[in-house]
């Protein structure tokens, strides 16, 4: 392909499947690639994305301008849109969130605001386990002979976070749950959880978005037990 005169270029591509450029995409030189992914329809890197392995697809995604991958970040497979939002720059990311479907644009945070949990965990000195089983996005924390289970939820006001604090605690057997989110708890989430505290089951929240709260986050941890 290569060495094909440039204005045949466009009429070959447009003829080829979601697999061929999977199969083609990954070798060409960088260069190149980045003016054939620029020449694509919107149907053909959407499909090549189902096709490639994600880290693949990211790298092959990435080389778009920002308009155009605005246009097809919330129809790409749900693993591939959360691996190149973490990909990009941080200035683009506020701009392609806002562009992409809310649910979207919640499934691409969820993984990376988990992980940024965990990270804030570690940091106070914690021992962090990822379940094998249970409620998706959940982490454990053994501390002071016991456990927490932690669900960390971004975008929410508790409503989900505590509920899934509370089932991975069923689930795992877990002495307490904590519910971690990057917005105000609703009050009557908050209501909800000093009623649960009340009747003898260890349930929080906690706000956390960002380093800034790590210190917030630790104290909601050790005061789960007290």
């Amino acid at each position: 392909m290569k060495g094909m005169p440039p204005d045949r270029l466009p009429v070959v591509l447009k003829e080829l499947t979601p697999a061929d450029l999977a199969r083609l995409l990954p070798v060409m030189a960088v260069d190149y690639r980045t003016r054939v992914v620029g020449m694509l329809s919107e149907a053909q890197l959407i499909g090549v994305a189902g096709k490639l392995p994600q880290e693949s697809a990211v790298t092959v995604l990435r080389s778009l301008p920002e308009e155009q991958l605005v246009a097809i970040v919330d129809r790409l497979p749900g693993p591939v849109s959360s691996a190149l939002y973490g990909s990009l720059p941080s200035a683009v990311q506020p701009d392609v969130l806002s562009k992409m479907d809310p649910r979207q644009a919640q499934a691409a945070v969820a993984p990376h605001y988990e992980r940024a949990v965990a990270d804030a965990l570690a940091r106070a000195n914690t021992e962090v386990l990822i379940p094998h089983s249970g409620p998706a996005g959940v982490l454990l924390v053994p501390l002071f002979g016991r456990r927490v289970a932690i669900a960390p939820r971004h975008g929410d006001d508790g409503r989900v976070a505590v509920r899934d604090a509370e089932e991975a605690a069923y689930h795992h057997r877990a002495h307490a749950a904590l519910a971690i989110t990057d917005l105000p708890v609703a009050e009557d989430v908050q209501a909800y959880c000093s009623q649960a505290r009340r009747e003898g089951r260890s349930l929080d929240t906690a706000l956390w978005a960002g380093d800034r709260h790590d210190g917030a986050l630790k104290k909601a941890l050790v005061s789960l037990f007290r």
